[in-house]
């Protein structure tokens, strides 16, 4: 009987990295890109994600997150800034990046990663049911 507690959600570490970033040449916002870690044990990807934005900032200096509940003037909700990675480079850069929860549902996960990078959101194409009211908006704006 296998007793090890369950450290996944029907996901392994396995794959190419859930990553995108804004274009280097677009204006900044507050957050630089998404993150989607494919479980729910992210430190476990840490290496995979390092490498993958090590040519926007050299080697890693420093890794932190925003505990705050709310940031002031960045146009992030609570719940955002409180999933909030700092990345900081050996070449002086930084990303910002919004960390999505691994058990989000794929179209809503696209959605905010497409928003934390700067690309227009995808419309969620409504049921038959109710396909006069037109699409929705999968992430909310605030």
């Amino acid at each position: 009987m296998n007793t090890a507690p369950e450290t996944s959600i029907g996901r392994d570490a396995t794959g190419p990295i859930r990553l995108m970033l804004r274009d280097r040449d677009a204006t900044t916002g507050p957050i630089d890109g998404a993150w989607w870690p494919r479980t729910d044990q992210p430190m476990t990807e840490l290496h995979q994600l390092v490498a993958a934005v090590g040519p926007r900032i050299g080697k890693l200096a420093r890794l932190g997150f925003d505990w705050n509940s709310s940031e002031p003037g960045t146009g992030t909700t609570g719940e955002q800034a409180s999933r909030i990675m700092h990345l900081v480079g050996s070449n002086g850069a930084t990303l910002a990046l919004l960390v999505i929860p691994a058990a989000t549902e794929a179209p809503a996960a696209r959605s905010q990663m497409r928003w934390a990078a700067g690309k227009p959101r995808v419309q969620d194409p409504a049921p038959a049911e109710t396909a006069a009211d037109g699409p929705r908006t999968l992430v909310r704006s605030t």
